[in-house]
């Protein structure tokens, strides 16, 4: 009797182990702790742990002030993370976020260093679920800000769409009402505008980033 159950536990753990070592199946991405199929690619962010980490740190210091330790904003201090944040910056990349970054603390704009900025990047794309890669974040690094899109295959080989090694479906049609003509006098805002704004001439509420809410005497 101790023989049979002996052989009963021992069918019992070969069975655990092979459920355990059990490929992901085909077109579907590998789960923590779980091999890839052969010939499927890993999946990676634009960024790397250690950049994100030190991030972490640097956006505790220097940002969670205003935009609170969960990076979900205040009352004028927008969200940085969540689904109205992704919402905001789906169709814009890496780079557009280091640019606005780096406006940043509002009282000394552009005070941290390049790397600094980089590392608050890097954490607020895996805050928002973009995972990490093995290639650091750049200034050169253009990638998507939402999560589902900004996730590269290693070599550089395109992005994956929604974790599931597809293309990303194309975004959607812009909403409102659009008209064929000609504005007169058009002037485009750029960020140096936005940045250095004519004291004649209120771009955003309160005047500047700074929020001064006052014209220049």
């Amino acid at each position: 009797m101790q023989r049979l159950a002996f052989f009963v536990l021992l069918a019992a753990l070969g069975g655990a182990i092979l459920v355990a070592e059990q490929p992901a199946p085909a077109g579907q991405p590998a789960r923590a702790g779980q091999p890839a199929p052969a010939g499927q690619p890993a999946l990676a962010g634009p960024y790397t742990s250690a950049q994100a980490d030190a991030g972490r740190a640097a956006y505790m210091s220097s940002c969670a002030g205003c935009h609170g330790p969960d990076l979900l904003g205040g009352n004028e201090p927008p969200p940085l993370a969540g689904n109205n944040f992704k919402n905001a910056w789906r169709a814009r990349t890496t780079r557009d976020l280091l640019s606005y970054s780096q406006t940043m603390p509002p009282d000394t704009p552009g005070s941290l260093s390049e790397q600094t900025y980089l590392n608050i990047v890097a954490f607020i794309l895996q805050a928002n679920g973009t995972p990490p890669g093995p290639r650091p974040l750049t200034p050169t690094t253009i990638a998507p800000v939402a999560a589902e899109a900004a996730i590269v295959t290693p070599g550089g080989g395109g992005r994956a769409g929604a974790g599931r090694g597809e293309n990303p479906p194309p975004p959607p049609p812009p909403r409102g009402v659009t008209v064929a003509g000609e504005v007169k006098n058009y002037v485009p805002v750029t960020d140096e505008m936005l940045r250095h704004p004519d004291p004649s001439d209120w771009l955003i509420a309160r005047g500047n980033y700074q929020a001064w809410n006052h014209s220049a005497l």
